[in-house]
């Protein structure tokens, strides 16, 4: 069974080989120590000066390198103000060494150092990283290399290629935007989807947006955020390292990004893949190769003449790319990649990544050879006992853009936080994604089987990128006991809710880790965030704000003209599902008859098709009111918003016939001039027409 033992030691040894080596002293093992401080520092990728956190002073931080067989310690010392924590992505170790504060490792206090310590049991390229909050933006990342012991090399020089994202904003902002609207970064990275596009690109985009509203589904996006920059190695653009024409380069490609997905190609040779997440493959030649966040490929490539060849990163969603360079001489670029047509796509009709449908080219060419997970074929056979009991796990992957939550079975963290296993079972996770993007789920402390179209030699890896309205099934033994995290590798989305604690059946938690975690409160993973707006007009000023968590959201709105009306609406809201609301609070308002009228409400929202907002709502007199609220956008900053009100008085008369109506509407446009600031105009039933400025924060 593969995950019984280091992946890499069953491609060279036996049964009986393996246990020999493994009880027989080798003289070659060493104790490999680190030194490293994790510490505040001033970084400028983009010309603005930002304060990050750097692991060994710089981003990505210090290359870690041991041999297999080593044990390895590591001490970091915190010099922040605040707890961090250092987790090993895709390493096989003892459960309090893995790194997720409170649930497996207690957290790098501030001010103090932690060390951790374990053998080397496998070899490969890798990655370390925060699990604590959203640091892992800020720049608490970095490589981990372990060689593997007598394997001869077929390459002339080895360099290390660590691809990440980085935004000039507090990462708290980054999420705080998505929640107040999800497609909050579309202006920034130039994919608004206005109908204006939608029109110009003609009958076939129209159609495929208007049954996506009818889905209730918003505009398509591959990526949540718009970023200031993408480095290779740390960089924009870097020198990976000098080489001659005919050398062979093994290439470590490391994804250490938060939510990026990048698609990888290099000017002077095809890319000959050889290991993936750190495990051998069959090799085979591709000419470029999408990866996710998380992931790593190792790849060979040739250096052809005595020129400088660019290897780039292109994020998917086309926003953007760092470049690297490798070889001498004068420097030739690699082939621009087109931005995706977000219009056109439409995963709804076909249920297949763009990924895949450009697998051999476009229009069919056999030109372009494009990864799959199809074409990672592992070294040995890698299936499960059969006389092992089976247990099966369905996780749909499921997310709100509306209220920026993601989640398994349409549930956070925080609301089912546990998936139980015993040890010695056969485990699959059915991961369907029933959501628009792509979520590259990760396991700690285990590598797991991706079942593809090789069968018994389905690859070995620890993180898989699940298509978005695909289904991947993955396989592991449980072999292990205690506590192991499990979520969606995309920072935002795990922040969120798209996670989960695998715990063998029988464990105990470590109860120092049960008090500190109680005492801090903080294996929940998300804070409360707020946003709003301001609007003053003409003929009134408006404003709206909120604070949400989770499926808790507190709102007050209200509105007043220059005559002394005035209306105030504070509730609270409970989501239960992605598209129905119960609120319960009140609405204070003195009308144009200097009427004070204050009363408490109740009632439920719920969204229709065609993105259509509805609520039906009671107060506490008798008087029921229905309400519905529209938003299109019209141009890339034009944006019309409408709502239409109709409120029955039935405490006046229960008869029909008597019954008092009262209507009000609202159509207002929207320009926007930056993320933060809007001309607006508008006309109201009560308050006639007028115009202004809107303030977003």
């Amino acid at each position: 069974m593969p995950n019984s033992f280091p992946p890499q030691l069953l491609r060279f040894f036996s049964p009986v080989l393996f246990f020999s080596f493994l009880f027989t002293p080798t003289v070659f093992a060493e104790l490999v120590e680190y030194d490293i401080n994790i510490e505040h520092k001033t970084v400028n990728f983009t010309g603005k000066s930002v304060q990050a956190m750097t692991v060994g002073g710089t981003i990505p931080g210090t290359l870690i390198e041991a041999n297999e067989g080593d044990t390895l310690r590591v001490t970091f010392h915190n010099k922040m103000d605040v707890d961090t924590s250092i987790h090993w992505h895709g390493i096989l170790l003892p459960n309090d060494q893995d790194g997720v504060p409170y649930l497996t490792t207690m957290p790098i206090r501030a001010r103090s150092s932690f060390t951790y310590e374990y053998p080397v049991i496998q070899s490969g390229t890798y990655w370390y990283h925060s699990h604590t909050g959203l640091q892992e933006q800020r720049g608490v990342y970095g490589a981990l290399v372990f060689h593997p012991r007598d394997k001869k090399k077929d390459y002339d020089a080895e360099f290390v290629v660590s691809l990440s994202d980085w935004t000039n904003e507090n990462p708290k902002q980054v999420l705080r935007h998505l929640k107040m609207d999800g497609d909050y970064y579309s202006f920034k990275k130039g994919t608004v989807q206005s109908w204006l596009k939608v029109i110009q690109h003609g009958w076939k985009a129209i159609g495929i947006r208007l049954k996506h509203a009818w889905i209730r589904m918003g505009p398509m996006d591959i990526s949540d955020v718009g970023y200031d920059a993408f480095l290779l190695n740390g960089k924009p653009e870097s020198e990976i390292g000098v080489a001659k024409a005919g050398d062979k380069i093994l290439l470590r490609i490391i994804n250490m990004s938060a939510s990026s997905h990048f698609s990888v190609q290099f000017a002077g040779s095809p890319m000959r893949v050889i290991a993936a997440d750190g495990v051998d493959v069959e090799p085979f030649e591709t000419d470029r190769i999408p990866i996710a966040v998380a992931e790593t490929f190792d790849v060979v490539v040739t250096v052809s003449e005595n020129k400088f060849y660019e290897l780039r990163a292109t994020v998917k969603d086309g926003s953007g790319f760092a470049s690297g360079f490798l070889g001498t001489g004068e420097r030739v670029r690699a082939p621009d990649i087109a931005r995706p047509d977000l219009l056109l796509m439409d995963h709804m009709a076909h249920g297949k990544g763009d990924d895949h449908a450009m697998h051999h080219g476009h229009h069919g060419s056999p030109s372009l050879r494009i990864l799959t997970y199809d074409d990672l074929k592992a070294t040995v056979k890698t299936e499960l006992p059969t006389e092992n009991p089976e247990r099966e796990v369905l996780l749909r992957l499921t997310g709100d853009m509306e209220h920026y939550a993601w989640s398994f079975n349409d549930k956070t963290l925080t609301q089912a936080d546990l998936i139980l296993i015993r040890k010695g079972e056969n485990v699959r996770f059915v991961l369907r994604n029933e959501t628009m993007m792509d979520h590259p789920i990760h396991l700690h402390g285990h590598f797991f089987r991706v079942v593809n179209k090789h069968g018994e030699f389905s690859p070995l890896k620890h993180t898989v990128d699940v298509k978005a309205m695909e289904t991947t099934v993955i396989e592991f033994l449980a072999d292990k006991d205690k506590d192991w995290f499990f979520h969606c590798h995309i920072l935002y989305h795990m922040m969120t809710g798209m996670a989960r604690v695998v715990r063998y059946e029988g464990s105990a938690r470590n109860p120092d880790l049960v008090r500190a975690e109680k005492k801090d409160k903080r294996l929940s993973l998300e804070d409360w965030c707020g946003w709003g707006h301001v609007s003053a007009q003409s003929n009134l000023v408006d404003g709206f704000l909120t604070l949400a968590h989770h499926s808790h959201q507190f709102e007050v709105k209200w509105d007043n003209n220059y005559t002394g009306e005035y209306e105030v609406e504070p509730v609270y809201a409970k989501h239960f599902g992605k598209y129905f609301d119960f609120f319960a609070g009140g609405d204070f308002e003195r009308n144009d008859k200097d009427e004070i009228e204050n009363v408490a409400t109740w009632g439920f929202r719920y969204m229709l098709p065609m993105m259509v907002d509805s609520e039906l709502r009671m107060d506490h007199r008798g008087t029921l009111q229905a309400g519905f609220e529209t938003h299109l956008q019209l141009t890339d900053r034009l944006k019309f918003h409408g709502i239409y009100e109709v409120a029955w008085a039935l405490e006046e008369a229960w008869d029909y016939s008597e019954v008092d109506v009262e209507h009000d509407y609202r159509a207002e446009f929207e320009y926007r001039l930056n993320d933060s600031v809007s001309l607006v105009g508008n006309y109201d039933s009560d308050h006639r027409g007028g115009g202004g400025i809107r303030f977003r924060f």
